[in-house]
């Protein structure tokens, strides 16, 4: 017989039984009670960091930070804090102001300001010159009332907080159009002491209505008005004899007797651009208008230096042209724009004739060789340059050099100035690139662009490099043998001023 199956000791047994048994109660509780402590403690830990993290975002959020100045050894020690500005003014209680409401991109406001500085003169009032706004989106001219409120709403008082927020922290909502303007005044950029001999001039850190009626003292009897509804409404003469061309645009003419008259401290006015709304036959009058527009040349060094490495880059003798087409009937007129600066390019101061250029017009572009007969549309300073010998640039052409032969004056270096965001690469300027293997764009110079990445505004400390490029475009044009310009654009007419008085000075 098989013997019994033997049972295991009594206490294996046990044994076995308390591995299967679940623990006491008690254990477990004491273990759940633990977790619970440890995860307390673990969030109590992570709430007391984020609350110091949190705090000392908060109390250093507004800490000074260096804001680098914009240096400028004509202008130093320019005093562009609202505070200090007011306390330096010396206002006589018997003082007359004059005041008037920008617009528009740089050059409408430069022509204001030159007509507002005549017109002051004239009058005999201490101008009140609103700062230079410089701007992705310019403020367009409306009618008086609106052109005050959006001025309002752009104004930068009481947002000095703004450019010292960390890169780290998101903006306050104020701030988020900050970056997207930014104001200058008039003394960074040109020299304004010959202006300032005959007469007073007050610049202003900002163009809000508000700030100055608040800062001046100002109530609405001590103000005259004379509010434009359109943008040529009023033209200025200051002899009632004159009379005005038949084609002339402006509805309503102001006698300077009239003007003369107003007993107001501050005279207000709107819109003063227009190279037309001033008319004068005053001699002095005359006189200290050139002194005004002489004065309207750019200074500042730290544009001269970016200016005049790239221009040294191009060569000793280069071509230079504005191209206008990025916006409004200059864009609308795009094909039309570039066929004639590239033809007076070829005939005014190459001196090709008409059909040499048509054949060159069938070879780069593929058109038939049509309008042979093509008169000069020269706008700017056309002078043939054939007699100059072709120098060649400092830094590698675009296009491989023409042959020496026919085509080789198409070898000499050619700037373009343009608003075309991707002028190397545009359709609209294949006909420039294939004719002109050594053309050249501002974007090509990025080692001298560089330099003004730190320079900011004194007003507002806003990196200025971006609004400053155009300026760099007009004065690297304007340093040009010769320069032809988009008809119609204020940009052109003012680089051929400049251009005179670079080759004028040398």
């Amino acid at each position: 017989m098989r013997a019994p199956p033997r049972r295991p000791p009594p206490l294996l047994i046990f044994q076995e039984q308390a591995v299967a048994r679940p623990p006491p109660r008690i254990q477990r509780h004491h273990d759940v009670s633990r977790n619970i402590t440890l995860l307390l403690i673990l969030l109590g830990a992570a709430t007391l960091s984020c609350f110091g993290a949190a705090y000392y975002l908060f109390t250093t959020r507004w800490a000074h930070r260096t804001v680098s100045p914009l240096s400028n050894e004509t202008n130093a020690g320019y005093q562009a804090n609202a505070t200090a500005f007011i306390d330096q003014l010396r206002i006589s209680p018997n003082q007359k102001f004059l005041s008037y409401l920008p617009h528009s991109g740089f050059h409408n406001q430069r022509i204001a300001f030159e007509n507002a500085l005549v017109l002051a003169f004239a009058l005999r009032r201490t101008l009140l010159v609103p700062p230079i706004r410089l701007a992705n989106k310019p403020i367009r001219y409306v009618e008086f009332e609106t052109l005050v409120r959006h001025h309002e709403l752009s104004s930068k008082m009481g947002l000095q907080h703004c450019p010292l927020v960390h890169s780290y922290l998101s903006r306050p909502l104020e701030c988020l159009e900050y970056f997207e303007s930014s104001y200058l005044p008039w003394s960074w950029l040109v020299d304004l002491s010959a202006p300032a001999r005959h007469l007073p001039l007050i610049q202003l850190p900002t163009v809000s209505q508000r700030w100055l009626h608040e800062h001046f003292y100002l109530n609405e009897t001590d103000i005259h008005y004379l509010k434009d509804r359109s943008p040529y409404q009023f033209r200025f003469l200051d002899t009632n004899t004159d009379s005005p061309p038949t084609n002339d645009r402006y509805a309503q003419d102001v006698d300077f007797v009239d003007l003369s008259a107003v007993n107001a401290r501050l005279l207000q006015l709107g819109t003063l651009f227009g190279t037309s709304r001033l008319r004068f036959t005053n001699p002095t009058n005359l006189a200290y208008q050139r002194t005004v527009r002489q004065s309207m040349i750019f200074i500042n060094q730290n544009l001269s230096r970016v200016a005049d490495s790239i221009a040294a880059a191009l060569s000793d003798h280069f071509l230079a042209v504005h191209i206008r087409i990025g916006d409004g009937t200059f864009k609308a007129d795009a094909e039309q724009t570039v066929k004639s600066i590239w033809w007076s390019l070829l005939q005014d101061v190459l001196g090709l004739s008409p059909a040499e250029i048509c054949h060159l017009q069938g070879r780069f572009s593929g058109l038939p060789k049509l309008n042979c007969s093509k008169k000069s549309t020269c706008t700017g300073n056309c002078s043939l340059v054939t007699t100059v010998p072709l120098s060649v640039p400092r830094i590698p052409c675009r296009f491989p050099r023409h042959p020496e032969g026919l085509h080789e004056l198409l070898n000499i270096p050619l700037y373009v100035a343009t608003d075309l965001r991707h002028p190397a690469s545009d359709d609209a300027l294949h006909l420039l690139r294939q004719t002109f293997p050594c053309v050249f764009f501002l974007t090509d110079f990025p080692q001298y662009i560089q330099q003004l990445e730190s320079v900011t505004s004194p007003y507002d400390g806003v990196p200025l490099q971006p609004f400053l490029l155009p300026f760099i475009d007009a004065m690297v044009a304007a340093k040009a043998l010769t320069f032809i310009g988009t008809q119609g654009s204020t940009f052109s007419k003012f680089v051929t001023t400049l251009g005179h008085f670079y080759h004028d000075s040398n």
